[in-house]
């Protein structure tokens, strides 16, 4: 049986509402699970003459609910890069923007440095890797192309903020607070591949509104803001 061709690009997206426009868009198809001991799907196809694959965490069969966090977002990226062997790992989600820097509902941000909040180690050597603090090369010509913005994301594994981490989310300027790409990027530098994230603002983190009430409303706008960004993201790459 031949190989399925090396995807150019390959999408790793948590939840599955996010992913389903794309999916649509481009007429991607269902090529089952990454591992079958994982829930994750893979889907295969092009867009703008270039091999795409894409990767959903999938639902986890005891909450019956999208396998978001950390945790997930690093063994699915780790096993559909060995999978595919995809030359650029393209993350894309939704995410937290702040109005103190900005921020509007359904803004696109192409960040360039990524950190963990959550991850406190006050140990020498571990202090800096439990921060995880990571950067990588701007794309403009995609990042205009999308009409997204340049900034900082931070990544953690709960949906609501604390008071130290919103001051540090103000001394380090960071425009899009989400739950899997600083993750994500660990193992993609790891592995040796270029990544690029697009994140897509459903709720303002600074914003007396409760999060998971601003997220649930804003949702539909916000995953077809990234639907359109992604397709022009990849056009442009």
């Amino acid at each position: 049986m031949n190989q399925p061709e090396q995807p150019d690009i390959l999408l790793q997206i948590a939840m599955r509402v996010e992913a389903m426009p794309i999916i649509e868009q481009w007429s991607l198809t269902a090529h089952g699970k990454i591992d079958p001991a994982l829930p994750a799907e893979l889907w295969r196809g092009r867009a703008h003459g270039r091999q795409i694959a894409l990767v959903i965490h999938g639902c986890d069969a005891t909450y019956h609910c999208d396998q978001i966090g950390t945790e997930t977002a690093t063994i699915v990226a780790f096993l559909a890069l060995r999978c595919t062997r995809a030359k650029l790992l393209l993350n894309a989600g939704t995410c937290g923007g702040f109005q103190s820097q900005g921020a509007h509902i359904g803004d696109a941000y192409m960040p360039t440095r990524f950190f963990f909040h959550d991850q406190r180690v006050d140990l020498d050597l571990f202090r800096a890797f439990g921060i995880g603090d990571r950067s990588i090369a701007d794309r403009p010509s995609a990042r205009h192309a999308a009409q997204a913005k340049i900034g900082t994301c931070s990544t953690g594994s709960s949906l609501d903020v604390t008071a130290s981490e919103l001051a540090l989310f103000a001394r380090e300027s960071v425009t899009c607070k989400d739950m899997e790409a600083a993750a994500i990027v660990r193992v993609a530098h790891d592995l040796d591949t270029p990544f690029v994230a697009v994140k897509v603002v459903t709720d303002l983190v600074d914003h007396p509104e409760p999060v998971a009430t601003a997220f649930v409303r804003n949702l539909a706008v916000a995953r077809a803001r990234l639907a359109v960004a992604i397709d022009a993201v990849v056009a442009a790459l």
